[in-house]
Formats: structure tokens, C-alpha cells, sequence
């Protein structure tokens, strides 16, 4: 038989709960960046004048992931709720873009937490 290691609580495999903890924090970030609004150019060719583009109300931060769709949403505005409804539209690449913004940041902070705390 082969003699048992043992493994402190401490060491036993910090790098999946941190990794969870950087994606969990990426994607909370991201989807309250939601909250901040934006005015973004979107093309809707079932729209009249929107085919060939038309400033709508967005929502999203650094990049715009929410946009309005005129025909459907009210009073001119974008948000998480609208796009649960299906009122709204999301911009996959902007959202990608955005998680990976956020995630990258999540990962600095606590990269930096953990030298600090050494």
C-alpha cells in the first residue's frame, strides 16, 4: 500500500474556486454593466428606416450587448429585462467581447488580492 499524502485544506486544489470565483465575478459584472445606458446604430431591414441604420437606445458597458428594437420596445429603451422579454436584442460578439472585458478585470483583482495577501 502506498502511505496517504495529506493535503492541507488550504492547498487542496485553490485553483478551481478561484477560477470559479473569476468567471462568477466576470459574469455578474457584465450583466450589470447592463444597467448603463447607451446610444448605439443598428440595422433592422424589417423596419423602415432602420435598414440602412438607426440610433437606438442600448445598453451594456464597455460595448453595447442590448439594443433596442424599435418596432417592440417601449419608450425608446434597452435593457436585461426587455431582452428576457424578447423585447430587446442581443449583440453576441459585444456580450463575448464585454465577458472577457470583465472576467479579465475579475482576474486582476484577485490576482492582486492574492499578493496582497502574502
Amino acid at each position: 500500500m502506498r502511505p496517504r499524502r495529506r493535503h492541507s485544506s488550504r492547498t487542496a486544489r485553490p485553483g478551481r474556486w478561484r477560477f470559479a470565483a473569476i468567471l462568477v465575478l466576470g459574469i455578474v459584472a457584465t450583466l450589470a454593466s447592463g444597467a448603463v445606458g447607451q446610444r448605439a446604430v443598428a440595422r433592422y431591414a424589417d423596419i423602415d428606416g432602420c435598414a440602412t441604420g438607426c440610433e437606438v437606445a442600448a445598453a451594456g458597458w464597455p460595448l453595447p450587448y442590448v439594443v433596442d428594437y424599435p418596432g417592440l420596445s417601449p419608450a425608446n429603451e434597452a435593457s436585461l429585462v426587455g431582452l428576457a422579454m424578447r423585447v430587446d436584442r442581443l449583440r453576441p460578439e459585444a456580450f463575448a467581447v464585454d465577458l472577457l472585458a470583465w472576467t479579465a478585470l475579475a482576474a486582476l483583482v484577485v490576482l492582486l488580492l492574492g499578493r496582497r495577501r502574502r
